[in-house]
C-alpha cells in the first residue's frame, strides 16, 4: 500500500519507544501551545543539529502527548525555541505499510543513527475542504530521531517514491 491511504487502526500511535513519550511526567512545565494546554519536560529535549526543514534557527524541540483525546494517536513536537512553533507527528514502527524498511535504514546510515535505536516520526498536515478536516502525512521528508541520544533531523529521501501529501485515514 505505498501510494494509497495509510490506514491507522488499533487503539494507539505506533510503538516508537516507551521510554520518549513517557518523558514528559506530571511535573513537567504546563505551556499553551498553538494546540491548546501541554505538559512538555525541558530535560528531555530533542536536539535537531540543523532545525526542521526552513526553519534552521528552531533545533530544541521536546515531544508532548497530543492535547485531545480525539487525536491521542498522535504526538505534539514543541519546539522550545519559539512556542508558537509546533507540529503534529505520527510515530510509526521501522515496519510500516507506507516506507519500506531498507529506505528507512539508509536514511538512519546516512544520518549515522543506529537503526535499533531509530524513531521514525511523519509531520502530519490537516487540509479543511468543504468543512470537512483531512490529514496527510509527510512521508518523503520523516523525522528520524536517534533515542538515546535524543538528536534528530528531517531526512529527505532522494528520489520522488513517497509523497509529501501522503493522505491518512483514521
Amino acid at each position: 500500500m505505498l501510494r494509497g491511504e495509510l490506514l491507522m487502526t488499533g487503539s494507539g500511535p505506533a510503538v516508537i519507544n516507551q521510554a520518549v513519550l513517557a518523558s514528559t511526567p506530571p511535573e513537567g512545565e504546563e505551556i499553551e501551545s498553538r494546540f491548546g494546554s501541554v505538559t512538555i519536560n525541558t530535560d528531555q529535549q530533542i536536539h535537531f543539529p540543523t532545525g526542521m526543514l526552513g526553519m534552521p534557527d528552531s533545533t530544541r524541540f521536546c515531544l508532548s502527548r497530543f492535547p485531545s483525546e480525539k487525536m491521542a494517536r498522535f504526538t505534539l513536537l514543541q519546539s522550545l525555541d519559539d512556542m508558537a512553533l509546533s507540529f503534529i507527528i505520527l510515530p510509526v514502527d521501522l515496519a510500516n505499510p507506507i516506507i519500506e524498511r531498507e529506505d528507512l535504514e539508509q536514511a538512519a546510515r546516512d544520518l549515522e543513527m543506529p537503526i535499533d535505536d531509530v524513531a521514525v516520526l511523519l509531520v502530519v498536515t490537516v487540509h479543511r475542504e468543504s468543512g470537512v478536516a483531512k490529514l496527510t502525512v509527510n512521508c518523503r521528508a520523516p523525522v528520524l530521531m536517534h533515542v538515546s541520544r535524543k538528536v534528530a533531523a528531517q531526512y529527505v529521501f532522494p528520489h520522488t517514491k513517497y509523497l509529501i501529501r501522503q493522505p491518512l485515514s483514521i
